[in-house]
């Protein structure tokens, strides 16, 4: 990979690697935070308010996406960038020394909710910012391998957050972690926010975006344009994408909490399997976009669907099964990280070959912002609510195998252009 290039994408990714450390965070320390903040006599009512407080950034997520994607096809792709990255930055600084409902009352919660909608708004600006970024500045050959480091970096970011969580939870005796340990990841997460800006505010404009400009295609309203000219392809990538948020939400930020609340598993142990298995998803989904590069994103993306639709009911009767048997959890995880990378791996570059240039950031972003909020910021709130209601804990399974047959579905009847 050019220097140059390598610099660009290295960019992108830090700042991806910040908010998803810090959305991550939120997820694993849900419990604690859900009785800090949203006291209560039953604990399953806690963990559905911390929850619900979660899923309230991603309600957030698409005005973040309309805002920031109208200035990444109106003012440019590298501003829309380094706005997202100073939302996320002051919101999660205050998080790490917000006083608790027993200082200042229902103040707290209401502060907690209102500082997770800002970080919402800015997940959901830079996530399709970065994509389209990384991905648009990738020759057509090699675009899928560089594409998915928008998505990898993510998945480094909720690598950094389970594992720093996995880690506080091991070294730290329950009471300490309650009381402030939980705070001191919020707060380490400012310092990857600070080298993000810096190197966003230094690299080139996207050459896509450039190109466009000087040939005078840039349109003054590029959502209106989107939703009249391409809403069936909004309405196919939305289906699509999914997929994309229904497995890792389930399977990676909700099934720590599964494990612990409702197999009643160690807290460290299923911090420990999650971060072992986030390493294999980075993998495998790197190893899928270079694929998607020498045999086609709906081909390579095809089969992941499939493996979902085949694999995830009896796998999580397995973990279901086995509170008794930490080995079988691990391994049945691994078995679904195959995937969840293999489906990652070339989103980023079909969601890019899929819009042209002129309204590419505002549809990724309309895109992602639908799918995250709807399937993916209310996975673990709709799961621990029809677990709760059905006593059942096939819920989960049931939930992503229903998806991945309508994604499949939509992925079959998608176009793409390669000369995107």
């Amino acid at each position: 990979m050019p220097r140059k290039l390598a610099r660009t994408v290295v960019t992108s990714m830090m700042g991806n690697l910040f908010e998803w450390y810090d959305f991550a965070l939120f997820g694993y320390f849900a419990p604690i935070i859900g009785k800090l903040f949203f006291p209560s006599f039953d604990s399953i009512t806690q963990l559905l308010s911390a929850y619900g407080a979660f899923a309230a950034g991603y309600l957030a997520r698409p005005l973040g996406g309309l805002l920031f994607g109208y200035i990444g096809d109106r003012y440019g792709r590298k501003k829309a960038l380094v706005l997202t990255i100073l939302l996320m930055a002051i919101p999660t600084a205050i998080i790490g020394i917000l006083p608790t409902y027993n200082n200042i009352g229902i103040t707290a919660s209401v502060l907690l909710i209102a500082l997770r909608l800002l970080q919402g708004i800015s997940m959901g600006g830079n996530y399709a910012g970065s994509i389209t970024f990384t991905t648009e500045h990738s020759p057509e050959k090699n675009r899928g391998l560089i594409g998915s480091f928008a998505v990898t970096s993510c998945l480094m970011g909720l690598l950094l957050g389970s594992g720093t969580a996995g880690l506080f939870s091991s070294i730290f005796e329950p009471s300490q972690l309650e009381t402030w340990g939980w705070r001191i990841p919020f707060l380490a997460g400012i310092f990857i926010c600070v080298v993000g800006y810096y190197m966003r505010r230094t690299v080139p404009e996207s050459p896509a975006y450039e190109a466009a400009q000087q040939a005078g295609e840039l349109i003054k309203n590029p959502v209106r344009v989107l939703f009249k000219d391409y809403s069936l392809i909004l309405f196919l990538m939305v289906a699509v994408v999914m997929l994309h948020d229904l497995s890792f939400y389930i399977l990676f930020m909700y099934m720590p909490t599964h494990l612990t609340e409702f197999l009643f598993i160690d807290k460290s142990a299923a911090f420990t399997i999650n971060t072992l298995n986030m390493v294999f998803v980075i993998l495998f989904t790197m190893g899928s976009a270079w694929l998607s590069d020498r045999y086609g994103r709906k081909k390579v993306m095809g089969i992941a669907a499939a493996l979902f639709i085949l694999g995830t009911i009896p796998l999580l009767t397995i973990v279901n099964g086995s509170a008794n048997n930490l080995v079988y959890i691990f391994l049945a995880q691994t078995l679904l990280a195959v995937g969840v990378g293999g489906y990652f791996g070339p989103l980023p570059a079909l969601m890019v070959e899929a819009y042209p240039t002129k309204i590419r950031s505002s549809a990724i972003s309309a895109t992602t912002n639908i799918s995250g909020p709807v399937f993916g910021g209310t996975a673990p709130l709709v799961v621990t609510f029809l677990i709760n209601a059905t006593g059942t804990n096939m819920i989960p399974a049931y939930y992503l195998t229903a998806g991945a047959v309508i994604a499949l579905i939509a992925l079959i009847k998608i176009k793409i252009n390669h000369e995107a």
